[in-house]
């Protein structure tokens, strides 16, 4: 039997409040790794096309991967899956914290929820033995109150991941929190959990998962610590500053997007920018944070003064502070920590929350909205205050404005009509990353072509560790020469969708040799795995997500790019400037070297059988 694993699903039918075990193959765990990679497999068996996202026959999957609580360093990792609300097509997000970890202690690899429960209800696993308990009287808390309670009710130890009024009120940018900061944000999989009345899982446990070579696995975890602290890829960045440092960067670089992505950072955010730098953030008291066993510590808390009244968060991520500071020109650092507060306290993901308001601020400026639109609120370039106000409606979908912007740009402006949808920066409902085309192009590609439109950490941001050779130039390097990007995407890609799978943190793995992935593997699950071997399992999870969304009918070749994200026209001054993304070119090389159609990207029968998933060429073709 294969090591590394808890050895147990659990699926819950919500509907009957029926739990029943299954014991997964060693077959799927091989081939699909964990994570995604398992939970994309799964559900393709079990998920006829078509269901409501939001209705009882969705599947909401929380699973771990088998370097989830693993000696490895950062393997603290856990992921959300199911048919997005926000996208229709497969979704999926990526957390860390110590859930993951503490899930896999409890004693199961993954949790599949089915059905709708009639009142709200939770899931509690101790050691094991898992219950579903009432959770009406928590019903409407935000994620701090059922943080503590948890910790009141169930001990320090016991972890859990919950959702917010925005999840509960079903807003298709609504996220899954953990520890007040945690967040599972993407795709929009806290309206599953909320359409299924689950308010949270509580975990705890303290089983030992089987490795099959303890000492090696010491030996290793020390050899990739040293890694960690020795300077190795991107470690200095990630232990010094954590993403906060590439804050002033990014907008320096005009790879941060400006003024709903219309403007150019160092002519319309700079110095200002040096208002919301690591610098600025350090003056507030950071208190560093460590997830579990994490030997990089990237993250922190923050206390901050605004309206008054004293907000204590997590420090703002870069997507954060790009999404509430550059891309709305506000440099005002204790309203983005109270916007990440608000986020984090009532579960929204703050990309799409952050391009969102934006994006309200641009239409407001255009006069597609009034202040009839916005409940007499002046939305103002750089308003701090007005920039608070609006994202309290949408969170709590208040009447008005706030029930125009709950569901993200897309939503938004097909309700507003008026070309208010050029304005909308999003690819198939998915608001893009804070990461801009135009300085790395591979990315744009990455926003459009992944089975998760508008993601940048599904290509790892075009970054990838010491000791893997692609024929790639490095993120934002040479720009003009964007053919051969597509070709490289391919590697880069896939090995990082193993990453995901694996439950191994991008920060370690960009912060090690690649060694790391095949080297632990091995060692945990007793099963040999050459990095080869890696990037064919990659392959094979990208196309089963990819297969999932092909059989939902969703054609990303068709689908509409944001144009002024793409340099359609390009920009006429800044770092960028003349920059258009080949996206065709690129999409052109990828889908070429994946096997995939050129019309509409659908898996051919031949690719599929050689990553022998039979039955899905049977089912395409």
């Amino acid at each position: 039997m294969l090591k590394g694993y808890a050895g147990k699903f659990l699926w819950v039918d919500l509907s009957t409040g029926e739990l029943t075990e299954e014991t997964p193959a060693d077959d799927l765990l091989i081939d699909f790794i964990g994570g995604y990679g398992v939970a994309a497999r799964v559900l393709y068996d079990r998920l006829r096309p078509g269901v409501d996202p939001l209705g009882p026959e969705n599947i909401l999957a929380i699973l771990t991967g088998p370097l989830t609580a693993s000696s490895a360093p950062t393997g603290t990792r856990w992921t959300v899956a199911a048919k997005s609300p926000l996208t229709h097509t497969w979704g999926d997000a990526n957390a860390s914290g110590f859930f993951g970890p503490t899930l896999k202690l409890a004693g199961y690899d993954a949790l599949f929820f089915t059905g709708v429960s009639e009142q709200p209800v939770y899931l509690v696993i101790e050691d094991g033995k898992p219950e579903l308990w009432d959770a009406s009287p928590v019903w409407g808390w935000d994620s701090y109150q059922i943080e503590d309670w948890i910790k009141n009710e169930f001990g320090p130890k016991a972890e859990g991941c919950c959702i917010g009024p925005a999840g509960e009120k079903l807003s298709l940018i609504s996220a899954i929190m953990h520890r007040k900061g945690r967040a599972a944000g993407r795709s929009g999989l806290g309206a599953v959990m909320g359409s299924k009345r689950l308010k949270a899982v509580v975990v705890n446990g303290n089983r030992a998962v089987p490795v099959a070579d303890e000492e090696r696995a010491k030996d290793l975890s020390w050899k990739f610590t040293k890694q960690i602290t020795g300077g190795v890829g991107y470690s200095d960045f990630y232990r010094n500053t954590g993403t906060p440092g590439f804050i002033e960067t990014g907008v320096k670089i005009a790879d941060s997007p400006t003024r709903n992505w219309a403007g150019v950072g160092p002519r319309d955010f700079f110095p200002q920018v040096e208002e919301i730098g690591f610098d600025a953030i350090e003056g507030l008291g950071k208190k560093r944070k460590s997830c579990w066993h994490c030997p990089i510590a990237c993250w922190g808390e923050v206390e901050a003064q605004f309206a008054g009244r004293t907000v204590y968060a997590h420090v703002p991520e870069y997507e954060t502070a790009a999404a509430f500071g550059s891309n709305m020109l506000n440099d005002d650092l204790p309203s983005i920590v109270t916007a990440n507060e608000i986020c984090n306290r009532l579960g929204l993901d703050t990309i799409s929350a952050g391009a969102t308001v934006a994006f309200a601020i641009e239409c407001y400026d255009r006069g597609l909205l009034t202040d009839a639109d916005t409940d007499g609120l002046a939305l103002n370039w750089g308003d701090a205050e007005s920039i608070i106000v609006t994202l309290q409606k949408l969170a709590l979908r208040e009447p008005g404005l706030g029930e125009l912007l709950a569901d993200g740009v897309k939503v938004a402006s097909e309700t507003i009509g008026q070309g208010a949808e050029q304005y909308a920066i999003h690819v198939g409902g998915q608001e893009l990353a804070m990461h801009d085309p135009r300085f790395e192009p591979g990315m744009g590609l990455i926003y459009q072509i992944d089975a998760t439109p508008g993601r940048h950490t599904q290509g790892c941001n075009w970054s990838w560790p010491e000791g893997f050779e692609v024929d790639a130039p490095g993120f934002g390097e040479k720009r003009d020469e964007q053919v051969g990007r597509g070709k490289a995407l391919k590697p880069i890609s896939n090995l990082n969708h193993v990453v995901n799978a694996s439950g191994l943190c991008l920060f370690g793995y960009l912060s090690t040799r690649v060694d790391l992935l095949p080297e632990f593997l091995t060692t945990v699950t007793g099963h040999a795995y050459t990095l080869d071997d890696l990037l064919l399992a990659g392959e094979r999870i990208a196309t089963i997500r990819q297969a999932f969304n092909a059989r939902e009918g969703y054609n990303p070749i068709a689908t509409p790019i944001p144009k002024r994200a793409y340099g359609i026209p390009p920009l006429a001054e800044g770092p960028t400037a003349g920059i258009t993304v080949n996206v065709e070119t690129m999409r052109r090389e990828y889908l070429d070297e994946m096997g995939w159609t050129q019309d509409a990207a659908i898996p051919t029968r031949d690719k599929l059988i050689a990553l022998g998933l039979e039955d899905v060429a049977k089912d395409l073709w």
